[in-house]
């Protein structure tokens, strides 16, 4: 398994040196190859942990290495799905989502646990509650990409060094307007993540949740990008305020849902 992995990240690497190279050179003509190495690498990726769930009846590994796993393969998704509607927008993005995707899967091969946790994954609230966490988490992954290149279209801006980077990247509407729809979708399916969860724990244990650090950063991250949506709405914050805004909240995601298992597993060694 680890080398299909190998594989996927080879790919994935190959991707984001291409689309790099590409897009500074102001080309979109071999995009197509990009998305065509993304895709096989997302389905030698994909392979081998359905033959994981399916061979031990719905178990699956939840420590900190197939976190890492399960990230890169929703940020794929997103990518090929993003690519398909909207092609410059995934361009422009898959120069910082590419090498953060590649980054990812790295990191789990050079993780192990001598004896992993794992979680028998049957019971509807918590298919639901670990679908829905995913799927924010790469909502919000690809937010903070666009996040990245608003800061950097600012700078830019304002300093006048226009340089090569600053051709790469869409113009600072577009990157906002996509921004805040990510931010939106994952904000909902944030919101959705936590109600399941919390009505899974009370199905299993009586309680809706027990305060452990991921609890309390996943609600910090939801007040942070509720705070966000809110300001937008109201008072159209954008610009710098929108873009930190977003970075802060996905640090807090990040720290819950990856954090907490880097301090466990690694710092501690606590299986």
């Amino acid at each position: 398994m680890d080398y299909q992995f190998l594989a996927a990240t080879g790919l994935y690497a190959l991707a984001a040196i291409l689309i790099t190279y590409h897009q500074l050179r102001e080309s979109s003509h071999h995009s197509i190859v990009v998305w065509w190495l993304v895709a096989v690498g997302w389905v030698v990726q994909c392979i081998p942990i359905l033959k994981q769930m399916v061979a031990f009846g719905g178990v699956i590994p939840v420590n900190l290495a197939a976190s890492l796993e399960w990230s890169a393969l929703v940020m794929g998704l997103f990518y090929l799905v993003g690519w398909r509607l909207r092609r410059q927008e995934a361009r422009s993005a898959a120069v910082l989502l590419l090498p953060l995707m590649t980054m990812t899967l790295g990191a789990s091969l050079f993780i192990s646990s001598s004896a992993p946790e794992v979680r028998t994954v049957t019971a509807p609230l918590l298919i639901a509650h670990l679908v829905l966490s995913l799927l924010a988490y790469g909502l919000f992954s690809i937010a903070a990409v666009f996040a990245m290149m608003d800061a950097l279209q600012e700078h830019a801006l304002k300093s006048k060094h226009l340089g090569v980077l600053f051709n790469v990247l869409p113009p600072l509407n577009a990157l906002e307007t996509t921004l805040f729809f990510m931010v939106r979708m994952g904000f909902a399916l944030l919101t959705l993540s936590i109600l399941s969860g919390t009505l899974y724990s009370f199905q299993q244990s009586g309680v809706y949740f027990s305060l452990t650090h991921k609890v309390v950063f996943t609600w910090a991250t939801w007040l942070v990008f509720g705070t966000l949506l809110v300001g937008r709405h109201f008072q159209g914050w954008r610009g710098r305020r929108a873009y930190r805004f977003t970075l802060w909240g996905y640090l807090m995601l990040a720290l819950a849902f990856l954090g907490v298992k880097f301090v466990k597993e690694i710092l501690l060694h606590i299986n």
